[in-house]
């Protein structure tokens, strides 16, 4: 893509991609696709994935930290500053790219920890439906690209369940059951859990571990390293299973 650190598949073009570190993406399947891991597999670790939105961007260097000595992890899409994965019709378009790293190496990754739901908060039936499928989707495809596959649950969102939107719970209901009907089924971290427990009794305006206040969808580095011992914990099981 005309600057040596961006590949795409040979069947693919270019894309201008904003939040990009190398500023471009491949089009895929009608989506400008941001870019898989930056750095090559290692030779040396098991190699691991985050693949989600921006919550996970934020926890995932501490969970690189936390396993360094473990596995060489990394997130997928290459992104460090918007909304990753994204939702789960746009993450079923692209990825491909996103199990690929940004030199277009093919991987077979160890373990694979993923999560959809924060770009998908339309409480409709027909939109909760579209996730389901998708997400199914998705998680079978996982299932092939991954040694063991690790689903988290999604966070609280507040802004929607202080109005009585119970569009996270139902979306994590749904992914629950569609994870435990998966052959084999698909472990899951409940990582909603990991943020209600910090932050009190649902539905709470502030607590000391969002970034903005009142909370919203992002955490501090207090609630990101929360975020990632849970999803370090549960990548660490999944390689010694």
């Amino acid at each position: 893509c005309d600057n040596g650190t961006t590949f795409c598949p040979s069947t693919s073009e270019c894309c201008k991609s904003q939040y990009s570190p190398s500023h471009w993406g491949c089009q895929w399947n009608g989506a400008c696709c941001n870019l898989g891991p930056a750095k090559p597999p290692s030779s040396a670790l098991p190699n691991c994935i985050v693949l989600g939105d921006s919550v996970s961007i934020g926890y995932t260097p501490d969970v690189i930290k936390m396993l360094s000595s473990t596995c060489a992890v990394q997130h997928t899409p290459w992104d460090v500053s918007d909304g990753g994965a994204g939702a789960t019709s746009y993450a079923l378009a692209c990825l491909d790219i996103f199990l690929r790293t940004a030199h277009e190496q093919h991987v077979t990754w160890d373990v694979i920890f993923f999560n959809f739901g924060l770009h998908n908060l339309d409480n409709a039936t027909a939109a909760e439906d579209a996730y389901s499928t998708q997400l199914a989707n998705i998680t079978m495809r996982l299932l092939t690209a991954g040694k063991k596959v690790v689903y988290g649950l999604t966070t609280p969102f507040m802004p929607d369940l202080r109005q009585g939107n119970h569009v996270v719970e139902d979306l994590n209901a749904r992914a629950k059951y569609i994870m435990a009907a998966m052959k084999p089924a698909v472990p899951v971290v409940d990582l909603y859990a990991v943020v209600a427990k910090s932050c009190g009794p649902l539905p709470y305006a502030d607590c000391p571990i969002c970034r903005a206040t009142p909370c919203s969808y992002h955490y501090n580095s207090q609630g990101s390293e929360l975020l990632a011992t849970a999803v370090s914990t549960a990548i660490k099981s999944a390689l010694s299973d």
